[in-house]
């Protein structure tokens, strides 16, 4: 009799020592997840400055199950993190840090995370075309031909200036959340 007691508690605290994390679980959107925005008002480097304000728009619900982690119409507040100019050789470039969440209700919540891009976190920053090309000529031996050769077009080392960087509301851009959202 004892030993069918003492199994019968064996067995329901492993129950409950085993499955107690089940009853704990609290739905959130994990490090990494992207997110889809919008901007209402194009944003450009030429209007710009270090720690501008600029916020996004969610343009679809996002769930966790059966609960709405985002709904439609909650704000991405955020700022400017990174503003270079452009010069001569380089366009300009920017980015830009998450640090709230505005719903619908009026709730606003801690959210870290950063603006991607098409590829990365930083839009522009890449090489201008060149100015002008040079002629260069490869002589070599070509099937017998002692005269053989190629001509080559090269980058002359000017460079035209930069041009600056616009998001427009058509762009595609997310949210990459930087730390576990819970709802």
């Amino acid at each position: 009799m004892a030993k069918k007691i003492c199994l019968t508690i064996l067995i329901l605290m492993s129950f409950f020592v085993t499955s107690l994390y089940c009853f704990a679980f609290s739905p959130c959107l994990k490090k990494g997840t992207l997110i889809k925005v919008y901007t209402k008002v194009p944003l450009t480097t030429q209007n710009l400055e270090e720690g501008s304000r600029v916020y996004f728009i969610a343009p679809a619900d996002v769930w966790i199950l059966e609960d709405k982690a985002i709904e439609k119409g909650d704000i991405f507040l955020g700022y400017v993190s990174m503003l270079k100019m452009p010069v001569l050789g380089v366009n300009a470039a920017m980015s830009i840090n998450i640090d709230s969440l505005v719903k619908k209700n009026g709730e606003k919540r801690q959210l870290k995370g950063k603006i991607i891009f098409s590829r990365s976190d930083v839009l522009g920053g890449t090489l201008t075309n060149p100015a002008s090309y040079n002629t260069t000529i490869h002589p070599r031996k070509v099937y017998g031909n002692p005269w053989g050769g190629t001509l080559q077009y090269v980058p002359s080392g000017e460079y035209e200036f930069g041009q600056h960087v616009r998001i427009d509301a058509r762009d595609n851009i997310f949210v990459e959340i930087g730390e576990d959202f819970y709802i």
